[in-house]
């Protein structure tokens, strides 16, 4: 069985996965099932790894280094947007990963061309430096191309995703009207980033949008039971589209598509145990609706107060086993602060807020869990090993950025209204933004991170409820886009992070030009390397 990594991965959590609830969701959702492997396989890796790299201590570097192990591949003139993904495929989850069929996917956000693509995958990821003297799992030290298109005419400014089988990805350009597009990818057709192919018309699906104007924020969340896509507008329009990846994709009728949702949206998210949908605006405001179009009670809460700060930035997280969702933002009236905030997923009237800094400085991404969220009632941690980390900032007159820590009462995990004492300081540039968090346990609970000033990516240990230790430090141009990570296993090379350079680099010299980079990180070693 494959299993498909992207941005959804990030914001649709079920936590206790192998409970009888998560795997009932599974067959609605494979996010679900996936999360139940993924539990399994961290439980696995970690009887097998976390002996041997928590008898070390956590590696801190007083300079970040120059990325000697990693590769990095280039994009072009841009890359992915500092809130969007690439998107992983792995063909068989059951099996070691493999050079030829696992594949990362880039949407590139610059306008397509003859000399520049605006989406490409690449393959023979696991490939790199030797470890511990040991060779890499692929040869050949660097990835492979396996497909560069030009598709349509506007450049790429979200995430893909992908079919559950891999061969087809959607995606939403940035025109006006913006574009849905469903790409049937083959490997004959070649191209390259800087020599992209163009897609036959049997290749490619392009929907208009019709009553749309861009979309540089909104990606498509596709429903693969059902197979529906969803995706917003910057016009506040909300879209369903049918057919995606098993028939003919189309504009659903009334009451789509919904309008009146103010400006610029995020990426919707799906709650597969209620099927509502939850999408939030540039003005700071959550709206839920039913699937089929009504909305539900609360609707729109108001979690920020708009403006330059004051938007939801990134889609909501959703956790589906207990029907809560969490979102946060820049700048918040009532609190007069940053916040982070926690809501039920049948009811947005009532969030529960904690502050997170200084109020109205600077742009707040999304937040992440540690591993106990995930597997607390299945291992029996109970919630006061819960927690729920965000990228917020120092309260003035220093606004510099600052890691925060809330934790849970009760359960199901009534989220506290104040950071605890575990706070770490990111750097001393006031008003840094931070990319979206990533955890990801493959021995160690580990947090990633990039910072955009600094232009750095970083891990945290966070496997204790101590003070979280910086882990390892990489310099990467411009910080990093959103941060997927692949596989937990102990072949060289094969668990790793990927994401986009958010400012052109040397590592990407091509004609004389820096370019923005694709970058892959092994998490293997206690480091990234």
């Amino acid at each position: 069985m494959g299993q498909a990594v992207d941005w959804t991965a990030h914001y649709v959590h079920y936590p206790q996965g192998a409970s009888l609830r998560a795997l009932a969701i599974s067959q609605r959702d494979p996010r679900a099932f996936w999360n139940y492997l993924n539990l399994m396989n961290r439980a696995n890796q970690e009887s097998l790894l976390a002996s041997a790299e928590r008898s070390q201590p956590p590696r801190r570097l007083s300079r970040p280094r120059a990325p000697i192990v990693d590769w990095s591949v280039e994009l072009g003139a841009a890359g992915t947007a500092v809130t969007q993904y690439p998107a992983k495929y792995s063909f068989d989850v059951n099996a070691t990963p493999d050079c030829t069929k696992d594949f990362v996917v880039f949407a590139i956000n610059s306008a397509p061309s003859a000399t520049q693509a605006n989406i490409a995958a690449f393959n023979n990821l696991y490939s790199g430096a030797n470890i511990g003297g040991n060779p890499p799992l692929c040869s050949g030290g660097a990835p492979g191309t396996l497909w560069a298109y030009r598709a349509g005419t506007a450049r790429i400014a979200t995430s893909p995703v992908l079919s559950l089988d891999g061969t087809k990805v959607a995606f939403v350009d940035n025109a006006n009207p913006a574009v849905f597009h469903v790409l049937t990818w083959s490997a004959a057709d070649g191209g390259t980033v800087p020599a992209p192919a163009t897609p036959t018309a049997g290749e490619i699906v392009n929907l208009t949008l019709t009553g749309a104007t861009t979309d540089p924020d909104s990606s498509p969340f596709v429903d693969y039971y059902n197979d529906f896509a969803y995706v917003g507008t910057n016009n506040g329009r909300l879209y369903k589209i049918t057919g995606v990846f098993h028939g003919t994709p189309a504009l659903a009728g009334a009451p789509w598509p919904i309008t009146g949702l103010g400006t610029a949206l995020t990426s919707p998210v799906i709650d597969f145990s209620t099927g509502n949908i939850f999408i939030g605006n540039a003005a700071g405001q959550l709206y839920g609706f039913t699937s089929a179009g009504a909305a539900i009670t609360g609707s729109p809460a108001t979690i920020g107060n708009g403006g330059a700060h004051g938007m939801l930035a990134d889609p909501v997280l959703v956790d589906g086993l207990n029907g809560l969702l969490y979102v946060a933002t820049g700048r918040n009236t009532a609190a007069g602060t940053a916040i982070v905030a926690q809501v039920s997923t049948s009811n947005l009237s009532s969030p529960v807020v904690a502050s997170i800094g200084s109020n109205n400085v600077t742009t707040i991404h999304a937040p992440a869990f540690n591993a106990p969220y995930f597997s607390g009632m299945s291992n029996g941690s109970g919630t006061a090993q819960w927690f729920l980390y965000v990228c917020g900032l120092a309260n003035g007159p220093a606004t510099s950025p600052v890691l925060y820590r809330v934790g849970f009462n009760g359960s199901p995990g009534t989220m506290k209204t104040a950071v605890d004492a575990t706070t770490v300081s990111l750097s001393a540039n006031n008003g840094e933004q931070c990319s979206p968090l990533t955890e990801f346990q493959n021995g160690v609970d580990r947090l990633f991170l990039g910072l955009l000033t600094s232009a750095f990516v970083e891990y945290f240990d966070i496997s204790t409820t101590t003070t979280p230790t910086l882990g390892a430090q990489v310099s990467e141009a411009g910080g990093t886009s959103g941060i997927i990570v692949d596989n937990v296993s102990s072949a060289v090379q094969a668990s790793s992070i990927y994401f986009s350079t958010e400012a052109n680099s040397a590592a990407c010299r091509v004609a004389g030009a820096n370019h923005r980079c694709a970058v892959k990180l092994t998490t293997q070693g206690g480091t990234l390397q």
